[in-house]
């Protein structure tokens, strides 16, 4: 009996240290902003951004010129039916003004969104591959999306952030 039950405790200590969990953590914000892909993404973004924004200007300026010549127009005394078709040409002007303000918003976000999907999955596959060739339990992002850290305290040999930017073929000083 006493053979039996240590037989079975030897069993559940083998399991129990087979059973071990690894964990690491990583800085997914700062290998993003290291990698040379992202920062060229943000540069394209940056000038799509300009140019939608010059149009927008442009179109800002017009208004601006149209609404001082109707204002002047409508000191000389000009006829109502003109005034009355300036002030619907401004308002026409006005509203395809907003509407483009809020369409730049929408193309930049699905720009963004566009650019943004390959290096994330390539950021993706470097993780994977670290998860299983070093047999990690979990990997987690060490801060989230506003630069706040959720790792308040860890190894540092557990932070895999420049593990990953090494196996994304990204050269970073530590």
């Amino acid at each position: 009996m006493k053979k039996s039950i240590a037989f079975i405790l030897m069993s559940v200590l083998a399991l129990g240290l087979s059973a071990q969990v690894k964990i690491g953590y990583a800085n997914l914000e700062f290998i993003l902003k290291n990698m040379p892909e992202a920062q060229q993404m943000n540069l394209e973004i940056e000038k799509y951004r300009k140019s939608l924004e010059e149009q927008i200007s442009a179109k800002q300026l017009y208004y601006q010129s149209l609404q001082a010549d109707y204002i002047n127009k409508q000191k000389e005394g000009y006829a109502e039916s003109l005034l009355n078709s300036m002030i619907r040409q401004l308002s026409d002007l006005e509203q395809e003004i907003q509407t483009d303000i809020y369409l730049a918003d929408e193309k930049l976000a699905s720009m963004s969104a566009k650019k943004l999907e390959p290096i994330t999955q390539k950021i993706i596959g470097a993780i994977n591959s670290i998860y299983e060739r070093e047999e990690y339990t979990y990997i987690f992002n060490s801060a989230d999306g506003t630069g706040n850290s959720i790792v308040l305290r860890g190894p540092e040999a557990d932070n895999l952030t420049f593990v990953i930017l090494k196996e994304l073929g990204v050269e970073v000083e530590e």
